[in-house]
């Protein structure tokens, strides 16, 4: 995938990641996760999302409902970009190189993830229609400082850059 096209992919899944990691936990219900650490992070991440925003409880209930109606598509869609990376690595540890099928497994995984980042932009907008433009500014604003954290903690961890 071609640099710019990937880097819109990544802040794309960056700038949407609170939506998707709350999905399943929120599906299940908060009081249900709490032996999990990953849900708790969820759950912490919306309650901070709801103090940051100032969110209503009729707004909270929304949003709760959009996380459950995503929740079976992103976990699907994850489900099967993990299945492909595996095949693809498969590939690439093969004894012998087979240069049309990794190009055409990267292809399908381009595919999901280009799939995903169109439910994710779908899913921010469905948000986005929830909140006041006050919150709607706030939450891309918030976005944009996370996705400064998160590139700044690369080049400080010496990660490449997506």
């Amino acid at each position: 995938m071609k640099k710019p096209i990937r880097s819109i992919v990544v802040i794309a899944g960056m700038a949407s990641t609170l939506i998707f990691a709350s999905q399943f936990a929120q599906a299940r219900g908060w009081k249900e996760c709490c032996n999990h650490s990953m849900d708790q992070k969820c759950q912490h991440k919306f309650e901070k999302m709801t103090t940051g925003l100032g969110l209503s409880e009729q707004q909270q209930t929304k949003i709760k409902e959009i996380f459950k109606q995503e929740r079976e598509k992103s976990t699907t869609a994850y489900t099967g970009l993990r299945a492909e990376k595996k095949n693809l690595s498969s590939l690439v540890h093969a004894d012998k190189t087979d240069e049309a099928a990794i190009r055409a497994q990267a292809s399908k995984i381009g595919g999901i993830e280009g799939d995903i980042a169109v439910q994710r932009s779908r899913t921010l907008n469905q948000i986005s229609a929830i909140l006041t433009p006050e919150q709607a500014q706030k939450f891309k604003s918030l976005q944009k400082e996370r996705d400064c954290r998160i590139e700044k903690s690369r080049k400080h961890s010496g990660k490449r850059s997506e």
